[in-house]
């Protein structure tokens, strides 16, 4: 006879949750999972149907902590205000700000009033109560309780020096397996101050609508040898000038966000879907064993360090405490600076090639298109030179291979500084004082926008998905013909062998090119060959 015991109440962590959700994934029999752990079957089947909100909460923690003590993932009463909150929380964390309990219950009042003017005072009160609530809600461990605003830390850095050697010598880690990443903000259609206003105007009056802003993250190893594509964050899921592009196709990892920011759903995957395969590629062809560290900054938009790591231990990634982030952070030794300034400059070089077919320089920005923009910004980061890439460690971990190259140290500054825009100042009659306003414009962007508390109600508020027609060029959408790819591509073919820049690498890639527009040429007209015999039939 069946037993009719009652089976004993199993609690299941966020953390046990994925682990079912990961055997689900892999296969394993749902009845298999439910017998293993201890529930019934409805009880698996509903946390997949939860998956999504699962994973989400945990790309969010703050920690590991949370996934392993949280069971529930529960939305707040007034949901908007907590997710303003939130972000509120995230972006003064960045900025390295202390933030104790009273400071968020305080502003919690504030942004309360200011989302809902017509709620009685009395109404939301921010107690003890709520505060641990939102604490558990977004993974938040601690809170500081009093300090000061984090500086640059010297004798901290001297310390982090020699922890990071120590984990290099312990897991036995050459340059080749160490790397660091980076983001910042560019200002893609940003000119000159003096460029956007049109001869009737006397004043500059739309500069802040050339501002279009996408977020870049540059990764690259110690040994300077290997550099991943850019990642390149726009507003956009997929803008108008992307129709019939393989976006998988581009020199870059696009992501949309609403805000051009990396979030921590676009960090974990480009970790896991891009920075893992790309390296076990560059470290199995250098026959080096499958090991790498990624070193980065502490930042709200990144998933907890412990959620960073492959199953078997071998990709790591290690934080740079805050306060010597601007001191020993080798992404941030004006390599960035350097990719941006070599951007505007070709965006310069793009104005003066195309001034014939544009009416005004305003024209100029409105037909730039994002497409654009992910050409020349992959074009700028590959023109970095590896020498610079190299030295830009030389403050956290001094190449002793090379003792002789003590002057290259700040190589990365020099080449910034010698980017050469003397025949763009000279056609475009650009002083020097207006081509440093231009190239700083941008300097002190971080990589994610410091917003105010109305921007902020505002992006909680938005409800409408990101404008895939963003581009105002209207680009042509049309799908170009196989026959017409091949003329063109035979066409450049015969122009390069003619001209004396030409190089045999450049030569070889356009006959490839040419080789597969004609295949595709030749398998379409055999389709269409059978169709037509079996019509005819």
């Amino acid at each position: 006879m069946a037993s009719s015991r009652k089976r004993k109440r199993v609690t299941l962590s966020i953390d046990t949750k994925l682990e079912i959700l990961k055997k689900l994934d892999n296969g394993v029999r749902l009845s298999n999972i439910a017998i293993e752990y201890g529930i019934g079957k409805s009880t698996v089947t509903d946390i997949r149907k939860s998956q999504e909100k699962i994973k989400q909460f945990a790309k969010e923690a703050e920690d590991s902590g949370a996934i392993k003590s949280r069971c529930i993932v529960r939305k707040a009463a007034a949901d908007d205000f907590d997710k303003a909150m939130h972000l509120w929380f995230a972006q003064e964390r960045s900025k390295g700000t202390p933030i104790s309990g009273v400071m968020v219950t305080e502003k919690a009042k504030l942004l309360y009033r200011e989302m809902y003017p017509d709620e009685d005072e009395d109404h939301f009160k921010a107690s003890t109560g709520w505060l641990c609530r939102f604490k558990n809600r977004h993974g938040i461990r601690q809170l500081r309780m009093q300090g000061e605003f984090l500086t640059a830390d010297w004798n901290a850095a001297g310390e982090f020096k020699n922890a990071f050697q120590s984990f290099i010598e312990q897991h036995k880690l050459i340059r080749d397996q160490v790397f660091s990443c980076n983001r910042t903000g560019l200002y893609w259609r940003l000119l000159p101050n003096k460029f956007l206003a049109e001869s009737s105007q006397k004043e500059v009056n739309n500069f802040k609508a050339r501002k279009d802003r996408v977020t870049l993250m540059a990764t690259a190893n110690a040994s300077g040898d290997f550099r991943l594509p850019l990642v390149f964050v726009h507003k956009s899921v997929k803008p108008r000038c992307f129709a019939n592009v393989t976006v998988s196709a581009l020199p870059v990892h696009y992501y949309s966000q609403r805000s051009t920011w990396i979030d921590k759903g676009i960090f974990s995957d480009w970790f896991f879907k891009h920075f893992v395969p790309l390296v076990k590629d560059y470290l199995t062809s250098k026959s080096l064993p499958i090991r790498a560290l990624l070193l980065m900054d502490k930042a709200p938009s990144y998933p907890a360090i412990e959620n960073l790591c492959t199953e078997d231990g071998s990709f790591q990634c290690l934080f740079l405490p805050p306060s010597i982030i601007s001191l020993i952070q080798p992404m941030d030794r004006r390599i960035l600076e350097n990719v941006k300034h070599r951007y505007k400059r070709n965006l310069l070089r793009r104005l003066l090639l195309g001034s014939m077919q544009f009416e005004s320089c305003t024209d100029f920005c409105n037909q730039l298109t994002i497409k654009d923009a992910v050409y020349m910004c992959a074009k700028a980061w590959g023109e970095v030179a590896s020498e610079s890439l190299r030295c830009s460690w030389n403050t956290l971990w001094p190449c002793v291979e090379n003792t002789a190259s003590e002057n290259l140290q700040n190589d990365d500054e020099m080449e910034t500084n010698q980017l050469d825009f003397s025949e763009e100042q000279q056609l475009l009659d650009l002083t020097s004082e207006e081509q440093e306003e231009w190239l700083n414009a941008d300097k002190h962007e971080t990589g994610h926008p410091i917003l105010s508390d109305q921007e902020i109600i505002e992006l909680v508020r938005e409800t409408a998905p990101p404008d895939s027609n963003s581009d105002k060029a209207r680009e042509n959408a049309r799908k170009i013909p196989h026959m017409q790819a091949e003329q063109c591509f035979a066409t450049c073919l015969q122009w390069l062998e003619q001209q004396a820049e030409a190089s045999p690498m450049n030569l070889m890639m356009l006959q490839e090119l040419h080789t597969l527009a004609a295949k595709k040429l030749v398998s379409k007209l055999k389709q269409s060959t059978i169709k037509d015999f079996l019509k005819s039939t």
